[in-house]
């Protein structure tokens, strides 16, 4: 007898095959939220912060808009990694 009053040969019998068969059940619904972040924002995206970094010092006050790609591809790559940005 278990934990509960129940024998453990009880509850596998009354097992209904459609819980045991997961192809019966719907796919899972695509979400368009991303994971929650694996890790801090300043551990995430080394790469591409270091190199949007790099073009913002070297070209100071106009890095806005010569770094534009870089500073798009760091925050898509933040976006994928989980973070709201």
């Amino acid at each position: 007898m278990s934990f509960f009053g129940r024998s453990s040969t009880s509850t596998t019998q009354s097992s209904s095959p459609a819980l045991l068969a997961p192809s019966s059940l719907p796919p899972p619904k695509p979400t368009d939220t991303p994971a929650e972040p694996k890790c801090k924002p300043c551990c995430a995206c080394p790469d591409t912060r270091q190199a949007r970094d790099d073009c913002m010092i070297m070209y100071g006050e106009d890095g806005e808009t010569k770094c534009a790609q870089l500073i798009k591809a760091h925050q898509q790559c933040m976006r994928d990694m989980g973070f709201n940005i």
